[in-house]
């Protein structure tokens, strides 16, 4: 009776070991064929301007470094429009403080080039709402959706954020769904 479990328990784990074996090589497939996808998402978002880029860390222009929340801390690209919402730490040239960067204007001379060797794209814009009103934005965005943005204006000093790209999708009245909150004082 011995025996009989013995050997039934070693074909179970023979067989066992064997299945999984067999399974593995797809496993690294599917990885790369999901990865592929995402960066096509990503190459197709960036191309037709529509996407956003969540912002989750702020480098000040004189060193150190601050973790954003990327729920309220963001840049949206759709077409012609564009949206910034970020905090912003360090010095200003203006009357009243500022705390944080709070834009909805259009996006004009917008300049998309690409880096075809390192897969990236390089996005240099302004984003104008009235004509005091305007930020330039430089984006250096990867392959993989990682991105850095930069914002200057005449009244903000010289910022730099990183975070991820995320393609838009359309709903039925074919406006973005960015799935965002309203940014209250957190950064």
């Amino acid at each position: 009776m011995k025996r009989l479990l013995i050997i039934i328990t070693i074909v179970v784990l023979i067989s066992s070991c064997a299945t999984t074996n067999e399974t593995k090589p797809s496993k690294p497939e599917s990885r790369k064929d999901e990865i592929a996808s995402k960066q096509g998402e990503i190459t197709q978002a960036v191309e037709s301007r529509r996407f956003l880029i969540k912002l989750d860390r702020l480098y000040f222009s004189h060193g150190g470094v601050v973790d954003l929340k990327p729920r309220s801390n963001y840049i949206i690209i759709d077409g012609n429009t564009a949206v910034i919402r970020a905090a912003y730490l360090g010095r200003q040239y203006a009357i009243r403080p500022i705390a944080g960067i709070n834009i909805h204007g259009k996006a004009v001379d917008y300049q998309l080039t690409k880096d075809l060797p390192k897969g990236t794209y390089k996005i240099k814009m302004q984003v104008t709402n009235g004509p005091t009103r305007s930020f330039d934005v430089f984006l250096k965005i990867s392959k993989n959706g990682s991105c850095s943005a930069s914002v200057t204006s005449l009244v903000i000093d010289y910022l730099n954020y990183s975070g991820q790209v995320v393609p838009l999708k359309d709903n039925i009245n074919n406006t973005p769904q960015p799935e965002l909150t309203q940014p209250g004082n957190d950064i």
